[in-house]
Parts: structure tokens; C-alpha cells; sequence
């Protein structure tokens, strides 16, 4: 145990001997350093998925900002937008969440990432049933988990899974009990 801080003293004072003339200036660069440019950075992405329970494809589309970094561990927060439509007999449904989401990214490797966050918001419900049509506006929320691949700098594929939870909607005196449901999705993000 006693040897890691002799390890380490002796390298600090090893550097420094091997380090030459100490009066001799290094050039200034004049790009920032990796971890500041980074931050504040944007993204913007797409997926598409399929909701187990009601057998039926979304799409997702969201903006956001990284807004801290420390060592592997990433936070950021995004808007985004989904689709889905369900039908059930003769009842269709499209449903728009809307929510504000917060992401924690842990890197695994250079490329590779894990990914978990939850989101809360609004789901805007149009449900018609033959000739009757109501839209109403639901609280919606969701957790969600992944992994990501950087492909290059600026862009990344990410697969992960979700769970939805949309409050019960109206169809006139009618319930429409839209409930939760679990997606799996891939999608792709482009960092600025």
C-alpha cells in the first residue's frame, strides 16, 4: 500500500528533472480545452420504435444540450416530440407527448455508452370513433435506458428501450384508457 505514494512521488520528481529549462514557454494555443468547448454543446436526433403492448411503430424526434461532463459521466437535458397512432376495433388514436427530458450518459469506452433518463410533459389526444372526434391534453411521462455507439465525433446510434405512461383521455362521457406501454427504438443523433 505504502508503495502507490512512493510510486507516485518518485514519477512527480522524475518529471520534473527530465523536464529542461523550466524559463522555456510552451505555444499558446488558441482552441479551448476538450471539456470546455463541450459543454453547452447541442445534439439533435430521431428514432424510430414499436410499442409492445399496443403492437404499433413511433418516431421521436428531440433537441437538447449536454449542460455538465465529469470524467465518463454526461448530463443533459432535451425537448422531444413523439407520434403513435392505435387502433383498437372501430377507436383510433394518434397521440404527440411532448416532454422535457433529463439524460445521464456514462462512457463505457471511447465509443461506446450507456445511457438512462426519464422525462415528464404533455400528450396531445385526438381519439375518433366513427363520426365522433374529441382531442384533449394529457399528462405524459417516461423512463428510458439504452446504449450508445459514437460513430465519429458528431454523430451517434443509440438503441435502448422506454417505458410510457399516458393519462387516461376523453371521447366525450367516454374514457379512452391509453395507460402505459414499453418501446424498444434505434435512432441517431447529431452533436454540434
Amino acid at each position: 500500500m505504502k508503495a502507490i505514494p512512493t510510486l507516485a512521488l518518485t514519477l512527480g520528481l522524475c518529471g520534473g528533472a527530465f523536464a529542461g529549462d523550466t524559463t522555456a514557454s510552451a505555444p499558446i494555443s488558441s482552441s479551448p480545452s476538450t471539456t470546455e468547448s463541450s459543454l453547452w454543446s447541442w445534439f439533435a436526433g430521431g428514432s424510430v420504435g414499436y410499442l409492445i403492448d399496443n403492437e404499433e411503430e413511433f418516431y421521436t424526434l428531440h433537441l437538447g444540450m449536454k449542460i455538465a461532463e465529469s470524467g465518463p459521466i454526461t448530463h443533459s437535458i432535451f425537448l422531444e416530440g413523439a407520434y403513435a397512432e392505435f387502433s383498437n376495433f372501430a377507436l383510433e388514436t394518434d397521440v404527440l407527448p411532448v416532454t422535457l427530458n433529463y439524460k445521464l450518459d456514462y462512457a463505457l469506452t471511447d465509443s461506446f455508452s450507456f445511457y438512462a433518463g426519464a422525462g415528464l410533459g404533455a400528450a396531445f389526444v385526438d381519439t375518433s370513433f366513427g363520426v365522433f372526434d374529441d382531442s384533449s391534453t394529457e399528462l405524459t411521462g417516461q423512463i428510458f435506458a439504452g446504449i450508445g455507439y459514437d460513430v465519429c465525433e458528431h454523430f451517434q446510434l443509440y438503441s435502448g428501450a422506454r417505458w410510457i405512461w399516458i393519462d387516461d383521455s376523453k371521447l366525450g362521457p367516454l374514457s379512452v384508457d391509453l395507460g402505459d406501454d414499453v418501446g424498444v427504438e434505434l435512432g441517431g443523433r447529431l452533436k454540434f
